[in-house]
């Protein structure tokens, strides 16, 4: 099998006709529907300035162990770890819903402690959608990109953000609140929960 990068370079170099099938197969090789999972650790940045950077190292390591059990649990996969955040997908979003609450739900209130005794926690960000995934590598598309913004840059720390069309595949679960935000420039309808 021709991996994903050999793929794409066979798709810049080819003439404008040879484009559409090397495009479908690249969709038939990769693409998948699939629940995002973006996680990424608050109060990280501020800490490691405090206590440097080996220590937040190992606080990572500890988030990606704590992270890691009820992702798999709950069904889904890690793709890839990046920095102090955890990259996952699961074949429904209900599997990734039951993952993110189990995980706000060990943090909550204390978090991990930091080396001068502070914590961090983390903010989760949930979409579905078709995906390009090349497995324990990366992921991409529209589904990955609203979950990134979602739990990397809109929530706060023991929150899950899910798109509303990642809350309607995972059943309307409740205990979620309706709110709005605007991603890349659109206006999208986020469902929210809180973990203190």
């Amino acid at each position: 099998m021709k991996t994903f990068d050999h793929l794409l370079d066979t798709l810049n170099a080819a003439a404008p006709a040879e484009r559409p099938a090397i495009e479908a197969l690249i969709r038939k090789t990769f693409q998948v529907t699939r629940t995002a999972l973006v996680l990424d650790m608050t109060d990280f940045s501020i800490s490691v300035r405090r206590t440097g950077i080996l220590p937040h190292l190992a606080l990572i390591r500890r988030m990606q162990v704590l992270a890691r059990a009820p992702i798999v649990e709950a069904g889904g996969e890690i793709v890839k770890h990046d920095a102090d955040n955890v990259f996952a997908v699961f074949p429904e979003a209900a599997q990734a819903l039951a993952a993110a609450e189990a995980i706000q739900r060990q943090l909550a209130g204390q978090g991990l402690e930091t080396a001068d005794g502070r914590s961090v926690g983390a903010s989760i960000g949930i979409d579905v959608g078709d995906i390009l995934l090349i497995r324990e590598t990366d992921f991409f598309g529209d589904a990955v990109n609203i979950a990134s913004r979602l739990g990397e840059d809109l929530a706060a720390r023991g929150e899950i953000l899910v798109s509303e069309r990642a809350w309607v595949a995972a059943g309307k679960p409740p205990g979620y609140e309706a709110t709005e935000y605007v991603v890349s420039g659109m206006p999208i309808t986020v469902l929210r929960r809180g973990f203190p």
